[in-house]
C-alpha cells in the first residue's frame, strides 16, 4: 500500500486555504461570522497560513447544540477559522482515501448519497434474485453510537497506513484531539466524516475480500448483505461482531442488526425498498405532517416567511421523488393552509 509523504507544503498554500475559504462559504453569505471574516479575508487566511505553517495551529472552542429528528443528536461544530483548515485538509488528503474506499460506501462521498445507494441495493436485489432464483435474505447492521465510540489510536494507526508526512500527521493528530469529549468524534466536523469512512473501510473491505460477499454496501454506519441463504448470513454476522469488536473497538446495535426476508423490503437511508419500487418511511411522513402544522403556526403568527416554508417543503419533496410516493405527498400537502 503506497504511502504519501511532501503533503504539508500543499495543505498550507495561500491558493488551497482561498479555495477552502470559497466553499466553506457557499450558502452563508449573510451569516455573520462570513461577513466579519469577508472584511479581511486577505489578512485572515494569511494569519491561518502562518499558524499552520510554524504549527502552531490550535484548534478553536467547539460550539454545540441538540437536533431532535428522528433522534437525539448532539452537534458539535467549530468556529469558520477551524472549518476552513479542515476543509483545506480535506482538500488534499481526500482524494488519497477515496481511492482506497470500496465502490459501495455512499456516505460522504462526491458523486454518491442516499439517492444512489437507494438505486444500487434495489438493484442488488433484483441481480440476487435472478441469478439465484430462490428466496432473498439481506442483513442490516449498524454501529452503536458510532462515532461517540470511535478509537482515536485506532483512527490514527489507520490514517498513518496512508500518510507518512509527518506534520500532516501532527496536524490530523491536534484536530483528532481537539474534539471536547473524552473518546470519540464530534458530529458536525468535516474531518469527522472523512475519518469515520476512513475507519469502516476495514470493515468494507474484510466484508469484500475476506468474506467474498458479493452485495453488500453501506452509508457510514448503517450496511446492507444480501444472499439467498439465511444461515450464511447468521454466520457472517456472528464473524462481523467479532470483527468490530477486535479490530475496530466498536459494537454492532443489536436493536438494528437483524435478519429479515427481502420481499417485506428493506428499511434504509430513509426508504423503504422493494424490488419493483421504493417507499418512503412513515416515520419521514409523520415528521412532516408535525412539521408542517409546526411551520403553519409560526407562518400564520408571522414568525416564518413563504421562502423558509418553500423551503422545507420543497427539501421534503426532493427526498420524496425517488420514491412512489405522488398520492402520500398528495395527502400530506393537502391539509396544510399558509394564510394570514
Amino acid at each position: 500500500m503506497r504511502r504519501y509523504g511532501n503533503l504539508y507544503d500543499s495543505i498550507c498554500q495561500y491558493g488551497n486555504l482561498e479555495s477552502a475559504w470559497k466553499y466553506v462559504k457557499l450558502g452563508k453569505r449573510y451569516n455573520t461570522e462570513v461577513l466579519k471574516f469577508a472584511y479581511s479575508y486577505y489578512a485572515n487566511l494569511t494569519r491561518i497560513q502562518k499558524s499552520l505553517e510554524s504549527e502552531s495551529y490550535v484548534v478553536g472552542e467547539y460550539h454545540q447544540f441538540k437536533v431532535y429528528d428522528p433522534k437525539e443528536r448532539l452537534i458539535q461544530y467549530l468556529p469558520l477559522r477551524d472549518k476552513i483548515v479542515q476543509q483545506a485538509l480535506h482538500q488534499v488528503i481526500n482524494p488519497i482515501f477515496d481511492n482506497s474506499f470500496i465502490y459501495d460506501s455512499y456516505a460522504c462521498r462526491k458523486y454518491k448519497g442516499t439517492h444512489l445507494a437507494v438505486e444500487r441495493l434495489q438493484s442488488f436485489m433484483n441481480r440476487s434474485l435472478r441469478n439465484d432464483n430462490s428466496e432473498l435474505y439481506y442483513l442490516h447492521c449498524d454501529i452503536s453510537k458510532y462515532f461517540s465510540s470511535i478509537d482515536r489510536d485506532v483512527l490514527f494507526k489507520l490514517v498513518s497506513h496512508r500518510i507518512k508526512c509527518p506534520k500532516t500527521l501532527n496536524l490530523i493528530r491536534v484536530i483528532i484531539d481537539s474534539s471536547p469529549n473524552p473518546v470519540g468524534l464530534p458530529i458536525g466536523s468535516l474531518f469527522s466524516q472523512l475519518a469515520a469512512n476512513i475507519y469502516l473501510n476495514e470493515l468494507d473491505q474484510f466484508v469484500k475480500h475476506q468474506l467474498r460477499e458479493k452485495y453488500y454496501l453501506r452509508y457510514m454506519d448503517n450496511f446492507v448483505i444480501l444472499n439467498s441463504d439465511k444461515d450464511r448470513l447468521k454466520f457472517i454476522k456472528q464473524v462481523i461482531n467479532r470483527f468490530v469488536i477486535d479490530e475496530l473497538r466498536l459494537s454492532l446495535n443489536s436493536k438494528n442488526s437483524f435478519i429479515n426476508k427481502g420481499i417485506l423490503g428493506i428499511d434504509f437511508v430513509g426508504y423503504k425498498i422493494f424490488p419493483t419500487h421504493i417507499k418512503i418511511r412513515k416515520s419521514s411522513i409523520v415528521r412532516m405532517k408535525k412539521r408542517l402544522k409546526v411551520m403553519e403556526y409560526k407562518y400564520n403568527h408571522y414568525q416564518m416567511t413563504l421562502h423558509d416554508v418553500n423551503q422545507c417543503v420543497n427539501s421534503w419533496l426532493g427526498h420524496c421523488c425517488h420514491a412512489n410516493t405522488k398520492s402520500i405527498v398528495k395527502e400530506v400537502l393537502s391539509n396544510a393552509a399558509f394564510t394570514h
